[in-house]
């Protein structure tokens, strides 16, 4: 049985919600983790002519590193020296992350970068995003800092142009519960408010054109996203941007916004967008 996300967002606010105990609101801090990835977060990996630049991978809201738990193990035996964090986690809920204010939590993604750039001794990554994580990484480069530090950006289900949750946020909006300044939200997850489409954040974000110059961006989306929706916004628009529909790559993909990250179409396409030169074929036969 499917289950809609609009009952999912609504269990996993409510469950955020009993989990935030603190009477006041405080993001926790990222830390380098290896947890349950082996190779992750190595800085002994040695880069090579074939993959010259640390590979960062970014999660999305409500998940934490281990989500890479399908493509990282892969990429690590591919030669991808392969980093990644847990951020965003906020108010007592340790396990998630992606829900503390994303100005908080892209300052933890641009601390966590910028040591590897040092401990790696390079000036540039290579960067995969998932969802908020595909946002992440442009906020960095566009105001803290990190422009010209990211070679290939490549987005899945990319929160590109904010969202409107399937419609429910257009209609907590006429009723007024949709408020950023409304305890729930300020207590559980600001991340949340932040990615409605009409929201200052968004704004800010895409002010300008919603590309960095300089980097090679690339996007994937599914047709059956509930959550970045119109699905159709997760792409972007500027000079030189891949967007591609999984759909058209596998008609048979039912794929949705949080199992994207574990079709091995969709691992195949970003192994074709981080390495051009050695692409093969992405379709329903990429099963390796």
């Amino acid at each position: 049985m499917r289950i809609s996300f609009s009952s999912a967002f609504n269990a996993a606010v409510l469950a955020l919600a009993v989990l935030s105990t603190s009477s006041q609101a405080a993001a926790l801090p990222a830390v380098l983790e290896k947890r349950g990835i082996s190779g992750i977060n190595n800085f002994a990996c040695k880069l090579t002519p074939t993959h010259p630049r640390p590979l960062l991978l970014v999660h999305a809201t409500l998940l934490n590193l281990d989500s890479w738990s399908t493509f990282a193990p892969y990429l690590i035996d591919e030669g991808y020296c392969v980093f990644a964090l847990t951020y965003g986690r906020y108010n007592n809920i340790p396990i998630v992350g992606g829900l503390a204010p994303i100005e908080n939590s892209a300052q933890e993604l641009a601390n966590f970068a910028e040591n590897v750039l040092a401990r790696m001794n390079v000036s540039q990554v290579d960067y995969v995003g998932h969802s908020q994580g595909g946002i992440l990484g442009r906020y960095w480069m566009k105001y803290l800092g990190g422009a010209g530090k990211v070679h290939r950006m490549v987005g899945i289900a990319p929160i590109t142009h904010g969202t409107t949750l399937s419609g429910m946020a257009t209609i907590a909006k006429a009723l007024q519960i949709f408020d950023p300044s409304q305890p729930l939200f300020d207590s559980v997850a600001p991340s949340f408010f932040q990615m409605v489409e009409s929201s200052d954040f968004m704004k800010k974000l895409n002010a300008g054109g919603d590309v960095a110059p300089g980097v090679v961006h690339s996007n994937i989306g599914t047709r059956f996203d509930e959550v970045v929706t119109p699905w159709e916004t997760c792409f972007q628009t500027g000079p030189g941007v891949t967007n591609v529909v999984l759909q058209d790559l596998c008609l048979l993909s039912l794929n949705e916004h949080l199992t994207i990250i574990n079709s091995k179409v969709v691992l195949q396409f970003v192994l074709n967008q981080l390495s051009p030169a050695t692409a093969k074929t992405a379709n329903c036969l990429s099963v390796f």
